[in-house]
Order: structure tokens, then C-alpha cells, then sequence
């Protein structure tokens, strides 16, 4: 190999297209723009992506579909052939796996499950066992030990069903015994206010009759619908 016989890689490189120059080279005259038309003026400016009119390809792939939670809880995952590295009698628990490195991060929690055999006798702390799991452990002379985990309580948020309701505040109580007693003394001052009423009612009434009969026997009316003679 020579210098002067390098040369690029077929392909890579093509001769620059020179239009309007004739029409024996079959670029000339309309320069291969076709004639007339929105592709042959020099104004033209298309986005890359356009396709006529038609729907693009970048709208028509399908895009965040499906349902994501967001509060998916991911849990690690132990398979028992993986425990019988330790001795008889030892407390596995989430800091020994992370320490060990069977598990990079713990997570939501860690579920053991039940592939493989498990030859020793170990004490499991773990968030969540299968049902083989559990078997197998047992059945080794092991013992399981769940790790029980308190629902999170979002106050900004809805209570959802499974999640107990918080405690009662102790100034609630107070504010309502105080409340009880308003009403009370202003029921009280309600029926003070009535019997005072009542005691000055039968003095007034026994003037009333003395005055009625005496407008009725000075001006009589006449009665409604009838003419006088």
C-alpha cells in the first residue's frame, strides 16, 4: 500500500450536482425542480418531517400509552438458594443482605421467594415471603420473621380505606365543652326574657275588650254586598 493509491471508502463520497447548465446533462432549464408548483419556488421552506398534508410519522407512533403508577411499590427480590452462603443459626436481616451484597437497596422492602433449596437453619427478617418460601424455611428448622411496615398517612391527600384515621386532637374536646356552655347560659337568658313577657301579657289584655266594643257601637259598618235603603 502506497500513498497515492489511498482513496475513500466507496460510497462515502459523491460528485457535487451541478444544475442549469444545459439540458444535456438533464439538470438544466427547471434545475430539477419540476415546473411550476410550491416545490419550485425559491420561497420554499418545509420542515423535514412533512409528508404532504398527511398525518407525520412522528404523530402517528404511539406515545406514553398505557397506565404508569407512580406509587408502585418495587420490592427486592431473595431467592433461597442464595441464603445458604451463611452458618446455622444466623439473624438475616435487610443490613446483612445490603452488607453481603445480595441486594443493592432494600426499597419498598425485600420478598423472599421460594427457588431453590435452602440447607441451613436461619432466623429471615423480611418484609414479604411466599408461600413456598415460608415452607421451605420451616422445613429446614429455620424460622420466619415478618417486618411489619405502618401505612404512610397523606394528610393533603383523601384518606384511602386500609389507612387508619389520626388521633383526635385534645383542643377539639376543649373547644367544645366551651361551646356547651355558651349555648347554655343563652338558653337560659332566652327563658328569662319569655316569663318577663308572660308576667306583663294580662294587663294589656284586659283593656283590649273596653276599646273594641266601644269603636264597634259608635261607627257600626255596613254589611258587604248589600245597599242601604
Amino acid at each position: 500500500m502506497k500513498l497515492h493509491e489511498l482513496q475513500p471508502a466507496p460510497g462515502s463520497h459523491h460528485p457535487r450536482k451541478r444544475v442549469g447548465r444545459g439540458p444535456g446533462s438533464g439538470h438544466g432549464k427547471t434545475s430539477t425542480r419540476g415546473q411550476k408548483g410550491q416545490g419550485a419556488r425559491t420561497s420554499v421552506n418545509l420542515p423535514k418531517a412533512f409528508e404532504g398534508g398527511q398525518t407525520k410519522l412522528t404523530m402517528r407512533t404511539p406515545k406514553l400509552r398505557g397506565f404508569h403508577n407512580k406509587w408502585r411499590k418495587r420490592f427486592a427480590v431473595l431467592n433461597l438458594t442464595r441464603l445458604n452462603r451463611f452458618d446455622d443459626g444466623v439473624e438475616v436481616r435487610p443490613e446483612l443482605l445490603v452488607e453481603t451484597g445480595l441486594i443493592k437497596d432494600v426499597g419498598a422492602g425485600i420478598k423472599v421467594l421460594g427457588t431453590g433449596d435452602l440447607s441451613r437453619k436461619l432466623t429471615i427478617h423480611a418484609h414479604r415471603f411466599s408461600a413456598e418460601a415460608r415452607r421451605k424455611i420451616e422445613a429446614a428448622g429455620g424460622t420466619v420473621a415478618v417486618i411489619e411496615v405502618p401505612a404512610p398517612i397523606r394528610p393533603k391527600t383523601k384518606r384511602a380505606k386500609n389507612q387508619p384515621k389520626p388521633a383526635p386532637k385534645p383542643e377539639a374536646s376543649e373547644s367544645a365543652e366551651s361551646a356547651e356552655a355558651t349555648a347554655a347560659a343563652a338558653k337560659a337568658a332566652k327563658a328569662a326574657k319569655a316569663a318577663k313577657k308572660e308576667k306583663s301579657k294580662p294587663a294589656a289584655d284586659k283593656n283590649q275588650p273596653a276599646t273594641k266594643a266601644s269603636s264597634s257601637t259608635d261607627s257600626p259598618k255596613p254589611e258587604k254586598g248589600k245597599k242601604k235603603g
